[in-house]
């Protein structure tokens, strides 16, 4: 008989009777007669206690995971490492569950230069517990010995995730900074406050991280923060950051904000503290091409007026709250700067979490380290905005996710969609996602599902939020949802990085991590009253402006769609491209769309000639040159407006111009738009009697698409180093043309 049959076919009793060197009484439960005698095995003969384990796995693990300890326990004592490895390896679901012996093993293993399986150990005990910091950190040092960067960064990441405590947390930051690990896109991040904010550097570079940015923080020394923004010369500017955050205390800006006012000084006091802000965020603008975050004006203690705060004309709350709408005010007429809602922040951790009395008077913290996470992630919205990683569509599941039950077993009445539990969570979900795209976020269908009763729910259902025709793109089949995405991203003519996977089933999430690691994949909880919370919380659909283009979105994939359809009913590709009555417009470009020409510097791959990631500033600095022209770019057609769709920038010298970057949303590749704006710059240039054009072209992993561009309008080849290439167009010689069945508008601005 083998040992898989012993195994489940002895009883208690058998197995005792196997292995008990003692006579016990024969009137014990079984159980309890096996408890003993295999306790006894283990303090006597614990190697062989390994083996019964191994023999008769099912009724020894049956005795409970303390029984395992036990022996593990013994065979730690004794030094018995070979045993104790093929114990905590041998039997799943795991026999040995305290998590330290897993940690003890390995150290001692290591000690045996028996490295390769420390590690398993280290691996089996993060099955028993997923959370084990211990076995954690131990990976990482192992991995950091192996001199493998990448994967190491990996376990460092995965201890910040279990452990969000500034001890956990800094010591992760300051790992990274030790061995340079991560790759990803550097963004500089200056901080000045008139209190101690250096307990969120490592929050901030956390969540730097896990956007692919690696940070480079500066801080000002402590209350400098004028000197610093005053002084052209100081080690601010010379930092030359990218974001600077500004957090300044109510109290260091006004010290006498606690003594009880009249309300003409509060008044007075109001517009004092606005004139300061406003006066260091000029500063700052005069010197330096940053984004400035400044934090919103909050109270971490109770106000002192009581019950009175909302009757009395000296309210500080109302005072306070007049304060940050006249700075979020003044600002709006800033581009480059913002009023980041501090006060929401604190709210939403508590104000008495916040704030710790004790680190408040001997630290000059005002901020306590309950709250920095929760203002890092806040934080981080700014930067992933200002980087270009905003993302674009979401992808949504149907059953479990959009609404409650199958609705191919309960039918599209039988779901749960309504204004009551349960039903209400999805309703909320809903018009979150819809409030999305209202700032130009798509959203589309994947599911597994037969077409027509999901669409009946989508069309009919009474409580269903988002209809039809508000989804860009729609796969309800039985095909692989891996595939599904794909086509997707194709259809909407976007990178699979531009996407979010939302589903409620677990097992689909990890496929999709598996087979396109470039979509953001998010763990959706499995009560659905957290949806709402879990979609608001995340940081990546931001946008620092809201341009007519974000908002005419929806309706533009609407628009494409139409077009498709007549792609596909027309008889040949000319006959379709001369029906879309396509008009172009190319003008110089104003400081009015200097938002959006920003966004698609940022956000633009496909067709993108150089790559370049222009900000605010500097586009503006372009336009202001005489040795440089600032191209915009608007298409419509008989389907409706594609908006401002693409930009140019371009560098005049007195006998040639180079073209220093050239770029065009997706949306209207491949129709020939691209030639007609061409052609208004090869135009230019003839007029402007320069002899050579040059144009750009660096590769990047998403331009190939546009990597014959210039070849296909008669450029040549004059210089190709690494990536990058320079092709030049004789002037005069070689003419661009438009196609036929692109117009241009007649109101088209010349030089």
């Amino acid at each position: 008989m083998s040992e898989s049959r012993h195994s489940q076919t002895l009883s208690h009793n058998e197995v005792a009777n196997a292995i008990d060197a003692f006579s016990l009484p024969s009137e014990l439960p079984s159980d309890v007669r096996l408890r003993h005698a295999f306790e006894r095995l283990i303090l006597t003969a614990p190697k062989r206690a390994v083996e019964v384990v191994a023999t008769y796995p099912d009724q020894i693990t049956g005795l409970g995971p303390g029984i395992g300890n036990l022996l593990g326990r013994v065979l730690l004592e004794q030094k018995l490492l070979k045993d104790a490895t093929q114990l905590f390896e041998l039997v799943k679901p795991r026999f040995v569950t305290d998590v330290l012996l897993y940690t003890r093993l390995a150290r001692a293993l290591i000690q045996d230069e028996n490295v390769e399986q420390a590690k398993q150990v280290m691996m089996s005990a993060l099955d028993v517990d997923p959370g084990c910091l211990s076995a954690i950190r131990l990976l990482y040092e192992l991995t950091v010995k192996d001199g493998k960067c990448e994967d190491a960064d990996r376990w460092l990441a995965r201890m910040a995730e279990v452990d969000q405590s500034y001890t956990a947390v800094s010591y992760v930051h300051k790992e990274r900074q030790r061995n340079s690990a991560g790759q990803g896109h550097g963004v500089r991040i200056a901080l000045l406050s008139s209190y101690v904010l250096d307990w969120l550097v490592p929050y901030l570079d956390l969540e730097c991280r896990k956007a692919g940015l690696i940070p480079k923080f500066y801080q000002a020394p402590f209350n400098q923060y004028t000197q610093q923004v005053l002084n052209s010369e100081s080690d601010l500017y010379r930092f030359k950051p990218e974001v600077i955050f500004v957090a300044l205390g109510l109290e260091d800006v006004w010290p006498q904000i606690a003594v009880a006012w009249k309300e003409e000084e509060f008044t007075r006091a109001r517009e004092a503290i606005t004139d300061q802000v406003l006066g260091l965020v000029r500063e700052i603008e005069s010197r330096s091409g940053a984004l400035t975050v400044v934090h919103s004006f909050t109270v971490f203690g109770q106000e002192g007026q009581g019950i009175l705060q909302n009757r009395v004309s000296n309210s500080f709350s109302k005072w306070l709250a007049a304060l940050n709408d006249n700075l979020a005010e003044a600002l709006r007429t800033h581009e480059r700067s913002f009023l980041m809602p501090l006060d929401s922040v604190i709210e939403w951790v508590g104000r008495e979490r916040s704030c710790q009395a004790k680190m408040w008077y001997m630290a000059g913290m005002r901020i306590a380290e309950p709250a920095l996470p929760e203002l890092a992630r806040y934080s981080i919205r700014y930067i992933k905005a200002l980087k270009g990683l905003t993302r674009k569509c979401i992808v949504l599941d149907l059953d479990g996710t959009l609404w409650g039950g199958i609705v191919g077993e309960v039918g599209a009445e039988g779901v749960a969609l309504g204004p009551s539990a349960p039903g209400i969570e999805y309703v909320d979900f809903q018009r979150a996602l819809l409030g999305l795209t209202r700032r130009g976020i798509l959203l589309a269908v994947c599911s597994k599902n037969n077409s027509d009763d999901a669409m009946a729910v989508i069309r009919a259902h009474p409580h269903m939020v988002i209809r039809e025709e508000q989804f860009a793109a729609m796969k309800i089949n039985w095909k692989n949802k891996a595939d599904n995405i794909r086509e997707i991203a194709r259809d909407l003519n976007i990178g699979l990085d531009s996407l979010v996977f939302i589903d409620d089933n677990p097992n689909e999430r990890e496929l999709i991590r598996q087979l396109l690691p470039e979509v953001l994949t998010v763990d959706l909880p499995r009560d659905p009253s957290l949806y709402r919370r879990t979609l608001e919380g995340m940081t990546d659909f931001d946008l620092l402006a809201l341009t007519k283009e974000d908002e005419m979105r929806a309706a533009q994939y609407q628009a494409n769609a139409k077009r498709q359809a007549a792609k596909n009913a027309a008889v040949s590709l000319d006959e379709y491209l001369q029906s879309l009555e396509i008009r172009v417009s190319v003008h110089l470009a104003s400081r009015e769309v200097l938002s959006r020409l920003v966004q698609l510097f940022n956000k633009t791959n496909q067709f993108n000639l150089t790559t370049k990631r222009y900000q605010l500033e500097e586009v503006a600095q372009f336009m202001k040159s005489d040795d440089h022209l600032v191209y915009d770019l608007y298409v419509t057609d008989r389907f409706g407006d594609h908006g401002l769709v693409g930009t140019a920038v371009v560098r005049k010298g007195s006998d040639e111009w180079r073209i220093d970057s050239l770029l065009m949303s997706c949306r209207v590749m491949g129709l020939g738009i691209e030639t007609a704006f061409l052609e208004r710059i090869y135009a230019d240039a003839v007029e402007a009697q320069v002899s050579r054009l040059i144009g750009e072209f660096v590769q990047s992993k998403k331009n190939q698409p546009v990597k014959e561009f210039y070849a296909q309008h008669g450029f040549s080849l004059l210089q190709d180093t690494d990536n990058r290439q320079d092709w030049v167009l004789d002037v005069g010689a070689s003419p661009v043309v438009k196609p036929s069945w692109i117009q241009i508008n007649i109101d088209e601005v010349g030089l």
